[in-house]
């Protein structure tokens, strides 16, 4: 069922459908040359990403968005920091990875103390992979989450090196998040030291070290202390109790762009690929942090338009305010809000069913909350 949903009102001036993207958001087409977008992620993945140096690009000016149109794809596609890989099909089979690795997170450094532990701030969501080599990699550590995505295989949450002896370490890898997401075959944590699955089925799980953290997700082993030989501390609690899931954005067959916005669920297990409230970019302002400032993001905010933050760094001189029922301020590429004069980079006013999402949040100069909420 497709239901349509609009905060905006009459005063607001209708938005370009599709919108003009800037060059930090780059959408692909199957009908696109494999050449041309491994150029283009390899491009960015060498500004933001690889071990030589370690963690290159962990302080990176440069955010990126990949967004892929509905189609299959033969394309390996890195992920490094600042940088979000996201599926337009309205579910995330609409857009199938079948390449020999597919969109994937490799370690920042080559070592085993080192590994994924500063392997952050990197997304990815909503598509379909079939990776050749039999598993998807995702070896993170904090904010990397991964959502709404179908692994028809294995899931590594960490890197498996090759190595002489029999009993090849696993190089460190602490936190990390996934949620409405179906993993078919089976999920190695392996030395990752906690993670956060939400929302997820899996065919099964092994390993971890300290904690592992399953809510509504099925196929997750049950709860258990650990400290035995051969068990894992896992704690799973059945059903989540309420649940909003992050919006997306999708295209239809015209080209047109709409930002779906899921249902609120409450006692809920497993995945749920339903689109939502679904609302045209005519009601949708981008925003660019080449031109945007505070004051002309709040004017579309207080129009009643949805935002949409396209990767970037925004240096907010005052706060971003949300007032209106249902309102979003979705970022994408990891978009980055300054605080500044004290400020909170955003106030949600006394509303229901605001969402804040896809955005990093920083500290200014002076102290302040980063987020208020009324």
């Amino acid at each position: 069922m497709k239901f349509v949903h609009c905060v905006c009102f009459a005063a607001a001036v209708a938005q370009k459908n599709p919108p003009t993207w800037p060059s930090s958001v780059q959408v692909f087409s199957p009908e696109d040359a494999t050449s041309k977008i491994e150029q283009v992620v390899n491009a960015a993945f060498k500004n933001n990403g690889g071990t030589d140096p370690a963690n290159n690009g962990q302080f990176s000016d440069e955010r990126y968005a990949f967004l892929f149109k509905p189609g299959s794809y033969d394309v390996d596609v890195p992920v490094g920091y600042y940088t979000q890989v996201a599926g337009l099909g309205k579910s995330p089979s609409d857009v199938m990875f079948t390449s020999v690795h597919g969109p994937y997170s490799d370690e920042g450094a080559r070592s085993v103390q080192d590994g994924s532990l500063d392997t952050f701030w990197r997304s990815a969501e909503n598509f379909e992979t079939r990776p050749q080599i039999g598993h998807m990699v995702w070896a993170v550590s904090q904010a990397a989450p991964l959502r709404r995505v179908i692994v028809d295989n294995d899931l590594f949450l960490f890197v498996a090196r090759s190595c002489p002896e029999s009993n090849c370490p696993a190089d460190f890898a602490s936190g990390g998040f996934m949620g409405n997401s179906k993993v078919g075959g089976q999920v190695i944590s392996a030395s990752q030291q906690q993670w956060m699955t939400r929302n997820s089925e899996v065919g099964s799980w092994s390993n971890g070290v300290w904690n592992q953290v399953f809510v509504g997700t099925k196929g997750a082993p049950a709860s258990h202390c650990g400290g035995g030989e051969g068990t894992n501390p896992y704690v799973n609690v059945e059903l989540t109790p309420k649940i909003a899931e992050k919006p997306f954005i999708t295209i239809d067959d015209h080209g047109l762009y709409s930002l779906n916005i899921p249902q609120v669920q409450s006692n809920y297990a497993g995945v749920s690929f339903d689109g939502g409230d679904e609302v045209g970019f005519e009601d949708v302002y981008v925003a660019d942090h080449a031109s945007d400032t505070a004051t002309t993001i709040n004017a579309a905010l207080e129009k009643g338009l949805h935002v949409v933050l396209s990767p970037g760094i925004y240096s907010l001189d005052s706060s971003l305010q949300l007032n209106h029922t249902g309102q979003v301020i979705l970022g994408l590429g990891l978009a980055t809000l300054i605080a500044a004069k004290g400020q909170p980079a955003i106030k949600v006013g006394n509303v229901d069913g605001a969402r804040v999402a896809g955005v990093l949040l920083q500290a200014g100069h002076l102290a302040t909350d980063l987020v208020a909420v009324g």
